[in-house]
């Protein structure tokens, strides 16, 4: 054996024996072995694939991947192809990245798979596909009913290794299932049942319990019925009422705890022990135990301070787009996270869950809304702690800015407090205790105001929108990257997904900024779901985010190195 070329285990076990054969003591002789060397080169992402070919808004919302067939599936529900999905081929993505990137589309796409036409019957009708999800062979897909009230299904298909999809079944669900996970075995299937509004709540007065369902999956097969757990314990006369946290929102006057949660997304630990499921509206997170299939606690996110320097905003979309927008703070202003994607990780040991804090409201849905301008004559500051309301009530300070009605008020009927949407960061927390140990302050502002150039700057999707959430995180995403844990975080208004190195929870490092439009036009456009596809089940070799993205209905394959 030439020593010098062994690998460090077999070094050390050659120089114990050649002691021992020399007369040596009997006692194992200690031989050092150098620790690990870790790769701290930053990633780089490189834009490798593309598909754009006769896509429109509606399509690749949200994206999966199939190992087996080198394929990626996306939900179509466009104008004209409804509750659908389609397969787009991975298995001759190179490495090199392309030429003409908000043009190309050098990847080719499978048969649309129309999924309405599986699950209509038996007095359901498919009102549209929120999301699906891949484990092993197996896909589902979540189908909302019409009207979307109405529990939903998730539909099963078993892909063969070529990526062709075999109706198994439907399984019936709660109302308007949205996000899904699959835990990392495979055995169970987590649905996030958001029981929205009535499109016409104004006059028909409909607001089905949010709820949670999991579906068993024995080899590669699901149960023909799922276990759905519901939040009605935690209702004022529920058994569980106590242990719901005081800073958990309940945001429409006259609902249920259970009516007015709204499961958006889920993510489930890397042990497969515990999903974690946004309640985006109510400003939490509800913690679903997958022993026993039990809502095990609802944590609250708390709000951002955006008084302090590091959680400085950009209020008012008032302001001339000739320079980098301005971020200040505001002392007694307010963020309500209200996270949208989430993902959960793992550093030495210890689970942390990540989120997109993009906020959101009812407005759509109630006949009074339940937002307001900062600046509208109904929003009366109080003078101890807005000494200067006359001054911030101004169209380029917070006048602008969209607040929650209904929280802030003191008993004089004045806002001592305001509290507007989303917190335009992400955050990460501690699993186990629920605490947050990072969020991202300011940063995504002000690294999309200092990257855009001016003319995408003064666009109505970005300009407009500072007066309402901002960038709007969307959707997270967390894979491994040169061995360490790295997070995908998407923006929808600045079409671009920010990459950082989260091996730190307590301090993620930024990494890269990635975008593919020019115009906000072209390219691709408001990315909304996002895939990592690790470097051993890759077709390259490389480590790949997918991202699809709602607007441009296109889809991205960044390669990770």
């Amino acid at each position: 054996m030439n020593l010098l070329s062994a690998p460090r285990t077999l070094l050390a076990t050659a120089v114990l024996a050649a002691l021992t054969a020399c007369g040596g003591s009997d006692d194992p002789v200690p031989v050092p072995v150098p620790a690990p060397v870790v790769d701290t080169t930053p990633a780089k992402a490189t834009l490798v694939g593309r598909y754009a070919q006769n896509t429109t808004a509606g399509m690749s919302e949200i994206v999966a991947y199939h190992a087996a067939s080198r394929s990626m599936f996306i939900t179509v529900d466009s104008a004209t192809t409804k509750s659908s999905f389609q397969r787009i081929s991975l298995a001759n993505l190179g490495s090199t990245a392309l030429a003409n990137p908000v043009t190309a589309s050098n990847l080719t796409a499978g048969s649309v798979t129309s999924v309405s036409a599986d699950v209509n019957g038996a007095g359901f009708t498919a009102g549209g596909v929120q999301t699906l999800a891949i484990s092993g062979n197996l896909l589902a897909i979540a189908v909302q009913a019409t009207p979307k009230t109405d529990n939903g299904v998730v539909a099963f298909y078993r892909l063969d290794a070529l990526g062709n999809a075999t109706y198994l079944k439907k399984v019936t669900v709660g109302s308007l299932p949205d996000g899904m996970a699959f835990t990392p075995d495979g055995s169970k299937l987590v649905v996030a049942n958001e029981g929205e509004l009535s499109v016409s709540f104004a006059t028909d007065g409909i607001d089905p319990d949010g709820t949670v369902s999991v579906i068993a999956v024995a080899n590669g097969t699901p149960a023909d019925t799922a276990t759905t757990l519901g939040f009605a314990d935690f209702n004022i006369d529920g058994r569980r009422f106590s242990e719901l946290p005081a800073a958990v929102r309940i945001g429409r006057s006259g609902a249920t705890v259970a009516q007015d949660m709204e499961p958006e997304y889920v993510s489930i630990t890397p042990d497969g022990t515990k999903a974690h499921v946004t309640l985006q509206e109510n400003n939490a997170v509800a913690v679903v135990d997958l022993a026993t299939n039990r809502i095990e606690r609802i944590v609250a996110m708390g709000f951002k301070n955006h008084g302090l320097a590091a959680n400085a905003l950009a209020p008012s979309d008032k302001v001339a787009a000739t320079a980098p927008f301005a971020l200040k703070s505001y002392p007694n202003l307010f963020g309500v996270y209200m996270p949208d994607g989430i993902a959960s990780f793992t550093v030495n040991g210890v689970s942390y869950f990540i989120t997109a804090n993009e906020g959101d409201d009812r407005d759509d849905f109630l006949a009074s809304a339940e937002t307001q301008r900062a600046g509208h004559a109904s929003i009366v500051l109080s003078p101890t702690a807005f000494p200067n309301a006359a001054v911030l009530k101004g169209e380029t300070e917070l006048g602008r800015l969209n607040i929650i009605r209904t929280m802030g008020l003191n008993s004089q009927g004045q806002y001592e407090r305001l509290y507007t949407l989303g917190g335009r960061s992400f955050s990460i927390y501690n699993a186990q205790t629920g605490a947050q140990v990072y969020d991202s302050g300011s940063d995504l502002e002000r690294r999309a105001y200092a990257t855009l150039p001016i003319s995408l700057l003064g666009s109505a999707q970005v300009k407009d929108r500072l007066d309402n959430k901002g960038p709007e995180p969307e959707s997270v995403a967390i894979g491994q990257v040169r061995g360490r844990p790295h997070a995908f975080v998407a923006l929808e208004r600045t079409s671009a997904i920010l990459v950082y190195d989260v091996s730190n929870p307590a301090s993620p490092v930024f990494v890269q900024w990635l975008q593919n439009t020019t115009t906000l036009a072209d390219g691709d456009v408001s990315p909304e779901g996002l895939a990592f596809v690790p470097a051993d089940q890759s077709p390259s070799g490389q480590a790949l985010l997918l991202a699809g993205h709602e607007v441009s209905g296109t889809v991205s394959v960044w390669e990770l190195r």
